[in-house]
């Protein structure tokens, strides 16, 4: 029993689940050079906290502890922790239970983790369940653990994202990211490797008041799972299983049952009264209030790969409107016709399809879908970064304390490209993302906030903890502090995830006059 023991932690050890995050003593947070990073006038930035585990999501709860939740990747298991005001450790998930995850009892979380959130004492987190689909979950700080939200259908490429708390309503608002690229499910998807667990899976449409009507669309691809003298291709229709059927009308979730991906939802906190509050996002990754109460939300766009690769699909900063339908797949995400000639893939990375020309899936009328016209891409995007920024986790600058003059601006984090995979190997302009941008919303402009004075991730430059890796949620701290989670060295190998562990950070955007003191 005991060499089974130690050799399961071994095993840990060996697939990236690290330990050990620590906030940095006061006399080591050195001021990083302005000729790293860039941040605005006045300001400096300063390392933090070190020895994270692919962190995915932060904040801060009502007795300014700072909350952080590692995601769990890698058949790693979520972690949530916090750290006090005077840098004191906490645990909260796994709370007083054994290190090694069989030996537990009761409710267990699986990864990866999607956002997090602390609401009248009670820590909410987005993740999957055993069996990968999405879960709501409401834990205390002695280990409890309650399901707010079961059964979201996450099994695909993307799961729960990020949530938001509604101060008016009382309502808890998430995301559900798509379960492909763009609609067909591919050899990409094959790569990244959900069809081999959950073959009948695929995009789950919004269809609130009749069934989708598809176009007869049907794409040809290889066959990953094809056996000695059987057919090596397999034709696959939009929003239907890989190689399985090929209808042209299609029933989804309704008002009744609700559970969709590509989708924003609330619900009330104790899990009552689930809700599509607007669909057709392909990945709504970041979601926050502005103080007005209008929900914003990041929207990463598809990527140059798969059965149906899509050139320069930006990401977005959106508003949200109650009931919109925002397009995917048939509409970038700037709310532009896909069949637009700049969307053109490369035509050496157009498998034979039979449809050379990207072109629209869905009968929107007699599906039932008011597409997006110019009027309401103008209402609607307000920050247009380029295709593979990374667009994730996302904070307005509050209307007081030392970021005020940023007031009612959106800063968004780039967690940065996934070069090669999400490009089919295409060689890219430079690195993308990597960085923060502050987007004015009221302009429809974007602007670099922190960045690297070179462009890309440290690792690409060898620059340690004194440059940005991979930014992926941002929060403004009860001190008046910008805190950056930064992910760490990631990078993705034919569709899997690779990270090294306990190279996730923290960073802390302060002004300039602090830097003496370094704050708490």
């Amino acid at each position: 029993m005991l060499r089974s023991l130690l050799a399961v932690l071994v095993l840990a050890g060996l697939t990236g689940c690290g330990s050990g995050p620590r906030i940095l003593p006061r006399e080591e947070r050195k001021v990083i050079d302005r000729k790293l990073i860039e941040r605005p006038s006045g300001f400096d930035v300063e390392l933090f906290a070190v020895g994270l585990d692919q962190p995915i999501a932060t904040t801060f709860d009502g007795d300014g502890n700072l909350i952080i939740a590692e995601a769990g990747m890698n058949r790693c298991e979520p972690r949530i922790y916090g750290f006090t005001p005077d840098a004191r450790r906490f645990d909260i998930y796994p709370f007083a239970k054994p290190l090694v995850p069989f030996l537990r009892k009761g409710t267990r979380l699986y990864g990866p983790v999607g956002g997090i959130l602390v609401h009248n004492s009670t820590v909410y987190v987005s993740h999957r369940d055993e069996n990968d689909f999405g879960v709501i979950s409401a834990l205390d700080y002695k280990g409890g653990i309650k399901t707010i939200v079961s059964g979201l259908p996450a099994q695909g490429e993307n799961g729960v994202t990020d949530l938001a708390i509604d101060n008016r309503s009382g309502r808890l608002y998430f995301g559900v990211g798509s379960a492909t690229n763009s609609g067909v499910v591919g050899i990409d998807d094959h790569q990244i490797g959900w069809p081999k667990h959950h073959p009948a899976f695929h995009d789950v449409f919004y269809t609130p008041d009749k069934p989708m009507k598809l176009l007869g669309r049907r794409f040809d691809s290889r066959n990953p799972a094809a056996l000695w003298l059987m057919p090596d291709i397999a034709v696959t229709a939009p929003f239907q299983a890989f190689g399985q059927s090929t209808n042209t009308l299609i029933s989804g979730a309704t008002r009744e049952s609700p559970k969709c991906n590509s989708a924003i939802f609330s619900v009330m906190p104790d899990g009552g009264d689930l809700r599509v509050e607007a669909h057709g996002i392909r990945l709504p990754r970041g979601l926050a209030f502005n103080e007005f109460g209008t929900l914003y939300f990041t929207n990463q766009g598809m990527e140059l790969r798969g059965t149906r690769p899509v050139k320069d699909d930006p990401d977005v900063l959106a508003r949200l409107f109650p009931g919109a339908w925002y397009g995917a797949f048939d509409f970038s995400t700037d709310l532009q016709p896909i069949s637009n000639p700049r969307f053109q893939p490369p035509l050496k990375s157009i498998l034979p399809t039979g449809y050379p020309d990207l072109s629209f899936l869905i009968n929107h009328a007699e599906s039932g879908l008011v597409a997006p016209d110019d009027r309401f891409a103008k209402n609607a995007i307000l920050g247009v970064m380029p295709s593979q920024s990374g667009a994730a986790g996302m904070e307005f600058a509050p209307p007081d304390g030392p970021f005020r003059q940023f007031a009612g601006s959106a800063i968004v984090a780039l967690s940065g490209d996934r070069w090669p995979f999400s490009a089919s190997g295409e060689k890219l302009k430079g690195s993308i993302g990597f960085k923060l941008v502050r987007v004015d919303v009221d302009r429809a402009q974007v602007r670099d906030f922190v960045r690297n004075v070179q462009d890309g991730p440290s690792s690409r430059q060898g620059g340690g903890d004194q440059l940005l890796e991979r930014p992926v949620d941002v929060k403004f701290g009860p001190d008046g502090a910008l805190y950056i989670l930064d992910l760490g060295e990631m990078e993705v190998v034919d569709g899997q995830v690779k990270s090294r562990s306990n190279t996730g950070r923290i960073y802390r955007v302060i002004p300039s006059r602090e830097a003496a003191t370094r704050g708490p």
